[in-house]
């Protein structure tokens, strides 16, 4: 119980953002009399971990942070409000990561994507306030902004896709 682990290796893996994670691997020395062994795994050999120092050392600065006096406050003082539209944003349309690198791009990719958000809402809201009668002129605008919009973005990607080829 309690063994020491063998450092046997290090690897390095490039993510798909091109961010290049430094992982190391380390190995149990005795795992055939350990009473624990069956609660630890189930494979045959002894048993390997992979531990990424990096990402721990992040890890641990986040939890000071957010946990001190300061953090506290801060998180006290953090608007609720916007996270709804983030998770929706997220979860509901599967935006998850900008298409684009460079702070040029991205700002031009989530101001695209804002104004469509907004569109939309904008539309459900129209379309709350008309219910039971046939689509209105502001809904059809809506509709054929919202047509634009997705052209632009249509063509935006096929220039951005052209220029990086």
């Amino acid at each position: 119980m309690g063994q020491h682990m063998v450092r046997i290796e290090t690897s390095h893996e490039r993510t798909e953002n091109g961010y290049v994670a430094e992982k190391a691997r380390y190995r149990a020395q005795r795992c055939d009399g350990c009473p624990l062994r069956c609660r630890c795994f189930r494979s045959k050999g002894n048993r390997i971990i992979e531990v990424n120092h990096r990402l721990a050392k992040y890890r641990k600065q986040a939890a000071e942070r957010l946990t001190s006096e300061e953090g506290i406050k801060y998180r006290g003082k953090r608007c609720i409000e916007p996270e709804a539209v983030f998770g929706q944003m997220k979860y509901d349309m599967n935006y998850k990561r900008f298409r684009h690198f460079g702070m040029d791009k991205v700002k031009m990719d989530f101001a695209f994507f804002a104004i469509a958000f907004n569109i939309k809402k904008m539309c459900s809201k129209i379309n709350k306030k008309g219910k039971g009668k046939p689509f209105g002129a502001a809904n059809t605008a809506c509709f054929c902004l919202l047509a634009v919009l997705t052209t632009l973005e249509t063509a935006k990607n096929g220039i951005l896709t052209k220029k990086s080829a």
